[in-house]
C-alpha cells in the first residue's frame, strides 16, 4: 500500500541553550526563544528585558502581530542578539507575513551565520516556498555549525523524502535523526522508507554524501 505522505512544518526551540524539535502539521506549536548573545555583548536593560518578556507571552498566545510589534525596535537595537531576531522572525513567519520573516532571517544570519536555528527556519520558509533546493543548502548549513543538530536531519530527511525523491539520503537522515533523540517514531518511517526502497531500481537511487 502506498504511503500516504504529509508534509509537516518543523520548528526548533531554544530554550535555556538547548535546541528542541517540534513537528506539527500544519501549522507548528513554536516555542519563543531566549535571548543569546557572543561574549561581551551588552545584557538586556530591565525596560528591554520586559519588553521582551512581553513580547514572548504574546507570541505564546497566538498574538502574532503584537508580538513582531515589541521584537521589531529590540532587533534594531540589539542586532547581535540572535534570540530577539529568532523570535521576530517566528512571529512574522506565524503571522503570515513570510517576506518579512526572510528579512529578519537574512539579516540574523548576515550577523551570525552559524546560528543553525535560523538556518533550520530559513530551510523551512524555502521548503513551504516550493524552493526546495535552497531548503537543502539551508538544513545542511546548519549541520554544519553544528553536527548534532537534530531537526535539521529530520528536515532534510522529510525533503528528501516527500519531495527530492532520493530516497538514500532520507534514509541516511532518518537514522541520524534517531542515533541522535530515540525517537521510536523513526522505527516505523525507516520501515516504510525501506519496503519503498526495496521496490526502486539500484540505479535510480542516489547515495547519500558525506555529512
Amino acid at each position: 500500500m502506498k504511503r500516504i505522505k504529509v508534509s509537516l512544518a518543523l520548528a526548533v526551540l531554544w530554550l535555556s541553550g538547548c535546541s528542541l524539535p517540534t513537528a506539527v502539521p500544519p501549522t507548528p506549536v513554536l516555542q519563543p526563544a531566549e535571548t543569546t548573545a557572543a561574549i561581551n555583548q551588552p545584557a538586556l536593560t530591565a525596560v528591554q528585558q520586559q519588553q521582551f518578556e512581553q513580547a514572548k507571552q504574546q507570541l505564546n498566545a497566538g498574538n502574532f502581530a503584537s508580538a513582531s510589534a515589541l521584537l521589531q525596535p529590540l532587533a534594531a537595537q540589539l542586532p547581535k542578539l540572535t534570540g530577539i531576531s529568532y523570535n521576530l522572525a517566528l512571529s512574522q513567519w506565524q503571522g503570515g507575513d513570510i517576506s518579512a520573516a526572510q528579512k529578519s532571517l537574512a539579516q540574523l544570519l548576515a550577523a551570525s551565520p552559524q546560528f543553525s536555528d535560523g538556518h533550520n527556519l530559513s530551510g523551512i520558509l524555502a521548503r513551504q516556498q516550493g524552493n526546495f533546493r535552497q531548503a537543502e543548502r539551508h538544513f545542511q548549513r546548519a549541520l554544519q555549525a553544528d553536527a548534532g543538530y537534530a531537526a535539521a536531519h529530520k528536515n532534510l530527511a522529510f525533503l528528501y523524502e516527500l519531495y527530492l525523491g532520493e530516497p538514500l539520503q532520507a534514509h541516511y537522515h532518518y537514522q541520524q535523526y534517531y542515533a541522535l533523540t530515540q525517537d521510536e517514531q523513526v522505527k516505523v518511517w525507516l520501515a516504510l522508507l525501506e519496503q519503498e526502497l526495496d521496490q526502486v531500481p539500484e540505479q535510480s537511487a542516489k547515495e547519500p554524501d558525506d555529512e
